[in-house]
């Protein structure tokens, strides 16, 4: 997960951001990253706040003020406590930056992402196809969009459902 990590990353900055700041007609420099915790318990905390420790530590220190926002949604009764504990390793700009919330994080999301650009499942009015690999393979963004692509050239296409 921390290669593929990265290689989003070095994607996010070569491609995607050049893409979404043709688009928007302003420089985009950040990202809003959104993990559902759902079906995760307290007891699997570990493991979740090890991958965000590491993946922040990437985030900040090879790829500096590229997170905009971190959300961890739907995350189980307790977690909240249990991050303060684990966020003395993390840079507090990078704290900041990360949002932890239970089940009714609709609105929350909504001051940062328009509703048509968030996902269905988590309460935005965005159609992913799951046949087409859902979010998670879908890749979809002006870096495809022709008329956004720049000199840098169209984003690699790594993960693909089709055949």
């Amino acid at each position: 997960m921390i290669n593929n990590l990265v290689w989003e990353y070095e994607s996010f900055v070569r491609y995607r951001l050049p893409a979404c700041s043709r688009k928007a007609g302003n420089l985009i420099e950040t990202s809003c990253t959104i993990i559902d915790l759902k079906g995760i318990s307290i007891s699997s905390a570990s493991q979740v706040y090890s991958y965000v420790k590491e993946t922040s530590y990437i985030g900040q220190n090879f790829y500096p003020e590229r997170m905009g926002k971190f959300y961890l949604i739907n995350a189980p009764f307790g977690f909240s406590t249990a991050f303060k504990l684990f966020k003395g390793f993390l840079d507090p700009v990078t704290v900041s930056k990360i949002f932890i919330l239970g089940a009714s994080y609709k609105s929350e999301l909504l001051k940062q992402i328009p509703e048509e650009n968030l996902p269905t499942k988590f309460g935005g009015k965005s159609e992913v196809d799951e046949r087409e690999g859902g979010l998670l393979l879908s890749d979809i963004g002006p870096w495809r969009e022709k008329q956004y692509i720049g000199p840098e050239g169209e984003a690699p296409h790594v993960f693909s459902m089709k055949k």
